[in-house]
């Protein structure tokens, strides 16, 4: 799954790559019908409002969607863990076939202001893309956690002015990896490296390696570890 904007490489790599399945952002199209409205408010402030209200709909649904796939995942009662699957899957339905509904029916009035109509066509052409988010419940209707993870590395290529060779950006790659894997695992990322650096020093300046690495591992790591490493770095 990629789960992205519509950047015309990912829409390719889902078009050419067997088994690759793209998850087209939501947020990346409210943003289109925010902008219709920002280009006309006039004429396009209620509309604007009814779309907005109709994808909040669709993200309620799909929490609810998320929560009962999790619960059915590991079931406490498996029967009562099917039903609201079932029920958030039919909610889920309502909210997706109501947007469809409207999307239709506007595309085919006449008389739709310029701004409008340019946010349905995005909508139609990267259809099959935010609708696909129905069979992948676990995956969030839009990539914004992604895009805030990745807004650091970016930032710091921009201002680097990039790699300038394949083996710099590849070793960037594995360092960012590094960092970002610890940051979701809570760990504080410099008390983390430091530790790492501080094992090799002992292990004669060399990089650890079977157990000695394993250890460094987030979800091997004992839970004394865990929380040493979550702590921030001594100052002075």
């Amino acid at each position: 799954m990629i789960s992205s904007d519509f950047y015309k490489v990912y829409e390719s790599a889902g078009k050419k790559a067997d088994g690759l399945v793209n998850l087209y952002c939501w947020a990346h199209v409210r943003r289109h019908f925010v902008r219709a409205g920002d280009a006309n408010p006039v004429q396009l402030k209620y509309w604007t409002g009814a779309w907005l209200e109709r994808i909040r709909d669709l993200y309620a649904a799909h929490d609810e969607l998320m929560t009962a796939w999790n619960e059915a995942a590991a079931p406490w009662d498996e029967e009562k863990a099917a039903a609201r699957l079932d029920d958030a899957h039919a909610a889920w339905g309502e909210a997706i076939a109501a947007i469809d509904e409207a999307r239709k029916k506007q595309t085919a009035a006449p008389g739709l202001q310029e701004p409008a109509k340019k946010a349905l066509a995005t909508l139609d052409r990267e259809w099959d893309g935010l609708t696909a988010h129905r069979d992948y419940p676990m995956v969030s209707l839009d990539n914004n956690a992604a895009e805030r993870a990745i807004r650091g590395p970016v930032v710091t290529r921009k201002n680097a002015r990039g790699s300038r060779n394949g083996d710099s950006a590849r070793l960037a790659a594995v360092i960012w990896t590094v960092t970002a894997t610890a940051q979701m695992a809570g760990l504080n990322v410099l008390t983390y490296l430091t530790a790492y650096l501080d094992e090799c020093g002992r292990n004669g300046g060399k990089p650890l390696t079977g157990p000695a690495l394993e250890r460094f591992l987030p979800w091997n790591a004992s839970p004394e570890d865990l929380r040493t490493w979550a702590r921030p770095p001594p100052t002075g």
